[in-house]
Order: structure tokens, then sequence, then C-alpha cells
């Protein structure tokens, strides 16, 4: 069976469902976003600060200081335009 989390860079991911973080939670990671809307938030991606790690698709929400991380999806993109693109 499968474990519902997941752990990457001291992060706590779910491995069911897209995992709600702030900003401070993420403060080691890149978080990248861009100017394409996805409901209330924006397009992006997010990446730990590991070498040759992949990037997370995600939705950001700057004015909340929170992101929702696409972890549960089970891949991982080499850039994050490639990784935000998904989310369309």
């Amino acid at each position: 069976m499968q474990a519902d989390q997941t752990i990457v860079a001291n992060v706590t991911l779910s491995t069911k469902q897209p995992t709600q973080l702030t900003f401070k939670q993420l403060e080691t990671w890149v978080i990248w976003q861009f100017p394409r809307k996805n409901g209330s938030g924006l397009c992006g991606a997010v990446r730990p600060s590991l070498a040759k790690h992949g990037w997370y698709p995600a939705v950001i929400f700057p004015k909340e200081k929170r992101v929702q991380v696409y972890a549960h999806l089970d891949a991982q993109y080499d850039s994050p335009e490639a990784a935000s693109e998904c989310l369309n």
C-alpha cells in the first residue's frame, strides 16, 4: 500500500491530493508563478533547493501567501514551464 504522505526537503506532501502550504513552509523552496490564471490563483511550479530535483506543478495564491502543490500527480518536470502546463 502506498503511503498517504511523502517528505521532501523537510516538507510533508500528500500523495493523494494537492497539498496546501504557506510561503513560510516553502521558504527554502523555489516558487515560480506565471501571469496565467488558474481559478482564483496563478499557474506555477515549486521545487526544493536540492540538486537535480524536479519541479512540481502548483497553483500560487500570492495575496494569501499560500501554494497548492500537486505532488500527488506522481510526476516531476525538468522546468517550471513544463510543470505549469499540466494545470491547463
